[in-house]
């Protein structure tokens, strides 16, 4: 059992639906309060050990997909499936699995957030955590699709678990009840988190082996918030925003790379921060797309940017995103969610013509099956 910190003022990412933004207190949504063991969540009674159950190679078919706002289905090429929210909840975000059958669809509800598992196969859902007493919350897939990282009661008793999207099956992961942003290599070997405890105390970010074990730090920031760090494709390097340690909201952030044990870190380019959209690296590896900002002192001056690391170059397409771009696997084209006014409709920018064109209108949250 981890010690339980004292309480400290706590920092969040926007909250509320994916298309209303509260910003009140900013910075990390995940952040904690307590943690406890295991013993308090059954699920995590029947560990996960060593390689998750599920098959990511089970029959379903890869493709495109984004949500119809107009009548509540994911929408994929050839069929539609109506996804349910629970009762007083609203669309908070849809993930799919790198790669595999499964995506994952998260609410925000009056009892905290909640994330279910829709089987893009099938058709059905099943909630991760089916207990509605304790919240949950996304932070990332396992590169195989076969298990999800969810921080769990965020409003009680906070703890990171490893979860099989087949049996439920969880494990507690050995890290502090302050973690609010984790990371998993491509490879699955490597952990990465980042952890806070509370505004003006910085960040720490750390590297562990498979779930985060015999971790060991890789920065220390005093002055500011390290988040949203993502692995680029063969594992070398890691993106992320660097964001001040204040109550700002919607503060103006900053791009930053590094090589994957820490070294090597420099700046990229300035950045939107205070949404918690993260980094995108392209399939090939060499360029990264982000929210950008025309005016980095105005927060509503968004645009999708992206980042050439060959020549350090930038391609700009000014554009109100909601949702952070997702690149199509064959790397020629990003999609992503816009609103202008009430309008909001999905997008797909071709970076040979640099041209973007509306997918679809009154939809949200595009992405692939893989």
């Amino acid at each position: 059992m981890f010690p339980i910190p004292t309480h400290r003022p706590v920092k969040k990412f926007c909250s509320g639906s994916l298309f209303t933004e509260n910003c009140s207190l900013k910075t990390v949504h995940w952040l904690l309060l307590i943690t406890v063991t295991c013993l308090l969540i059954p699920a995590c009674l029947s560990p996960l050990g060593g390689s998750p159950s599920a098959n990511p190679n089970a029959p379903y078919t890869p493709g495109f997909f984004y949500y119809s706002l107009e009548n509540s289905s994911l929408v994929f090429d050839d069929r539609s499936f109506r996804l349910p929210t629970p009762s007083d909840c609203a669309l908070y975000a849809i993930r799919p699995a790198p790669r595999g059958r499964w995506i994952a669809v998260e609410w925000d509800c009056p009892s905290g957030p909640r994330v279910g598992l829709f089987d893009s196969a099938s058709g059905r859902i099943r909630l991760a955590i089916d207990d509605q007493t304790i919240d949950n919350r996304l932070l990332a897939w396992h590169p195989d699709g076969g298990s999800l990282y969810l921080k769990i009661g965020m409003l009680s008793f906070p703890q990171v678990i490893r979860v099989d999207v087949e049996t439920l099956r969880a494990a507690e992961l050995p890290v502090a009840a302050f973690v609010y942003d984790l990371t998993v290599s491509p490879d699955g070997g490597q952990v990465l988190y980042s952890l806070s405890n509370g505004i003006g105390f910085g960040s720490e970010t750390w590297l562990g082996a498979e779930n985060a074990k015999n971790a060991s730090q890789l920065l220390l920031e005093q002055n500011h918030i390290i988040a949203l760090a993502q692995f680029s494709p063969d594992g070398s390097k890691i993106a992320y925003i660097k964001m001040p340690d204040s109550q700002e909201q919607f503060p103006a952030g900053e791009l930053w790379v590094m090589d994957s044990d820490g070294d090597n870190a420099f700046f990229a380019a300035a950045a939107d921060a205070g949404r918690g959209y993260p980094p995108a690296w392209s399939p090939s590896g060499d360029k990264i797309a982000f929210v950008g900002r025309n005016d980095p002192a105005d927060a509503s001056s968004i645009n999708l940017t992206i980042y050439d690391l060959k020549n350090s170059s930038f391609i700009i397409h000014p554009s109100s995103l909601i949702t952070a771009p997702a690149w199509s696997p064959d790397g020629a084209f990003l999609v992503f969610t816009t609103r202008d006014n009430d309008t909001i409709a999905v997008w797909r920018y071709e970076l040979a013509a640099q041209r973007a064109e509306k997918v679809a209108g009154n939809a949200c949250c595009a992405g692939w099956i893989r």
